[in-house]
């Protein structure tokens, strides 16, 4: 009984911290200022980032290393491009 409220507790965690990057996602991408849409895209990056983690550790859980490596490998990736826009924007 304890692991199934853990377990429907992490979805909505996860489903909810991804719903509100999605909605400011949303938010700077379709606003009326140009400038913005860089920091939406930044932000969708950021959503694929967190999903890639909330998926790696649902894998962990489970078992899949396969699928977690390949987790793993997106969110460094992710993060990789974020550092890049990162320092071509503070530069």
């Amino acid at each position: 009984m304890k692991k199934e409220t853990s377990t429907k507790m992490w979805h909505t965690l996860r489903n909810i911290t991804l719903v509100i990057i999605l909605f400011i996602f949303i938010r700077y991408l379709f606003d009326e200022n140009p400038y913005n849409d860089r920091i939406g895209w930044s932000v969708m990056i950021v959503f694929w980032i967190s999903k890639g983690v909330f998926d790696a550790i649902e894998d962990k859980k489970k078992g899949n290393k396969k699928s977690m490596a390949a987790n793993v490998v997106f969110v460094t990736a992710g993060l990789g491009v974020l550092c890049w826009q990162g320092i071509q924007f503070f530069s």
